[in-house]
């Protein structure tokens, strides 16, 4: 990670806004400092976009040299003035003796205004992340190095105006502190949490963030909603606007969407795809470790493609749940808990919407990352290696190749395996930092297949795969039956080998049969009991195959020899290679 930056000493007061919220008033006590104002909890997780031991301890890959263990925030923000105020008080626990300085990572727009310990004001040191535009390190040193096993009680105040774009937007509409559509409770490994958030905003729109809400009031000037939580999650958010709100029970599980006001009109229809999503993944993973999930949906996408978005949107983030973000798995593993949540993204889409619209929402991801690998960053090497950078954020075609990765694992160790793989992952590491190495070790356990060549193979390269179906025939036996007969062709540098299916089809009739890619251009002769007259390579859209549009192959009529098939309508039957 490049740093680069100057060294300040954080000695500015500021004037608390009359027009909020009283702070909580365990925070203010437990602050244990005099700054000449109320104290305030630090919170929003994309302000400190952190994994437990990168945010208050060193940024060395490892992280290993302390803890935090209990994690008390409160923020208080003002949607008019675009500014928020809060407070951290957290216990730091050494894990190695000899600690001597922190980090955390804040927003480029907040300033911090105090950090202190035992009531001793602590010097800072402040680097903008290079590679993470919007986001600085703060620097904490601490005044004497911590024993092994010591805890300190540490107490940051910060307030300001969030820099905008990537990490806040800001404008008439209302505020989101935050680019994600939803948040999801995760377990951050904290042994004690707590969060309280107040947010005065505009006469007429509705602040949300986690937990509950537990007040709210407005007035002809502003609308003011306060949020506490004491449960785990992975990072707090903030947004605010002109929502309308749709409730359901469903499964035992609390249901809320905040719809923005191009979605007003389709809160039915929202909710009823937010059900099936949850009933999706009651199928694939079984009940969650939570009673209420929460969404927030502003975008209106055109024609067919808003049903396809919106049961994504819902389907990712709903996998957060169970796989992480930052602040509990760690910013090495970001990547593939991202990918995680992609490909279990592409799974819902089927089993909600059908096969049809998975198929295009994962062949507008390979489209996607063949655009992004021609000019965006993270594409030109492969993924096992891009993650050893340790980069903050993933670009999005290291997210994108991994997810169709984890898509053909998925065909390659079979439905079963797949899913169990994912339940004892889910399992064992929820809301502990984890990534490729413990879901590949679960993977042998589950299939006693060699997945870590498989890896290597798909992740430790950065070649293309794109294979195409050409001279397409197919012909009458003589003894009854037809051979069909096609090329396919690798327009790419990917090797094999590589199982696929291959679908048959004649009126209504289908054969499905498994063959195997070498890597070459080869040759295939299918026999099948009935005429075809269509050809598709990958019918479930396994393959990440930059060529989907060159996979559908069909024969015209004439093709075929005058002996026909004879069979029950709606037939399929599993074709035999002579």
């Amino acid at each position: 990670m490049t740093l680069r930056g100057r060294v300040r000493v954080s000695d500015v007061r500021w004037a608390v806004p009359t027009r909020l919220p009283a702070l909580h008033p365990r925070t203010a006590s437990q602050a244990g400092i005099s700054t000449g104002c109320e104290m305030k909890t630090m919170g929003i997780g994309w302000v400190a976009r952190q994994k437990r031991t990168h945010l208050f301890s060193s940024l060395a890959r490892c992280g290993d040299e302390a803890a935090v263990t209990r994690y008390d925030i409160s923020v208080r923000a003002d949607v008019e003035q675009g500014r928020l105020e809060a407070t951290a008080v957290l216990v730091l626990r050494a894990l190695v003796p000899g600690v001597t300085r922190h980090c955390f990572i804040l927003n480029s727009g907040l300033d911090v205004q105090a950090v202190a310990m035992c009531g001793e004001r602590l010097e800072t040191r402040e680097l903008e992340l290079a590679d993470a535009p919007g986001l600085k390190a703060v620097w904490v040193n601490l005044p004497k190095p911590l024993d092994g096993g010591q805890e300190e009680r540490l107490t940051f105040v910060y307030a300001g105006r969030p820099a905008g774009g990537r990490w806040a937007h800001i404008d008439e509409g209302g505020l989101r502190l935050s680019r994600r559509a939803a948040w999801y409770p995760v377990g951050a490994g904290f042994d004690s949490f707590t969060a309280r958030v107040a947010c005065a905003t505009l006469p007429g729109m509705v602040a949300v963030t986690d937990g509950d809400l537990v007040s709210s009031s407005e007035t002809v000037d502003q609308a003011v909603y306060v949020w506490e939580t004491s449960e785990p999650i992975s990072g707090l958010a903030l947004t605010s606007g002109r929502f309308s709100v749709e409730r359901k029970e469903h499964r035992g599980v609390d249901l809320e969407l905040y719809l923005g006001p191009l979605l007003k009109d389709q809160a039915t229809q929202s909710m009823d795809l937010f059900r099936g999503v949850i009933d999706a993944y009651f199928s694939m993973l079984g009940p969650p470790g939570a009673s209420r999930f929460t969404a927030v949906l502003r975008r209106r996408y055109p024609g067919d493609e808003h049903l396809v978005r919106l049961v994504a949107a819902l389907a990712h983030e709903t996998a957060h749940i169970w796989w992480g973000s930052p602040i509990s798995v760690g910013f090495g593993d970001t990547w593939f808990h991202e990918a995680l949540a992609r490909a279990m993204a592409y799974e819902t889409v089927g089993r909600v919407l059908g096969d049809d619209a998975r198929a295009a929402l994962i062949h507008e991801e390979i489209d996607r990352y063949a655009a992004d690998s021609a000019i965006g960053s993270g594409a030109e090497e492969s993924v096992l290696s891009w993650a050893k950078s340790r980069v903050l954020d993933a670009p999005r075609p290291v997210c994108i190749r991994a997810a169709l990765v984890l898509r053909l694992l998925h065909y390659t160790l079979g439905n079963e395996a797949f899913l169990e793989t994912l339940r004892r992952h889910a399992s064992m590491y929820r809301a502990k930092p984890s990534g490729l190495s413990e879901f590949v070790e679960i993977a042998e356990r589950v299939s006693g297949k060699p997945i870590e060549q498989f890896v290597r193979q798909w992740l430790g390269t950065s070649a293309s795969f794109a294979y195409e179906i050409r001279n397409a025939r197919c012909i009458a036996k003589p003894g009854g039956g037809f051979m069909t007969k096609f090329a396919l062709v690798n327009m790419a540098d990917a090797v094999g080998p590589v199982q696929a299916d291959v679908l048959l089809a004649g009126g209504e009739w289908k054969t499905r049969e498994k063959v195997t890619l070498t890597g070459r251009d080869q040759v295939l002769v299918i026999c099948t009991k009935h005429p075809v007259s269509c050809i598709v390579l990958d019918p479930d859209a396994y393959l990440p195959n930059r060529s989907w549009r060159h996979c559908r192959a069909s024969i015209g009529p004439g093709v075929t020899g005058s002996t026909g098939s004879t069979g029950s309508t709606g037939h399929t039957e599993d074709g035999g290679r002579p």
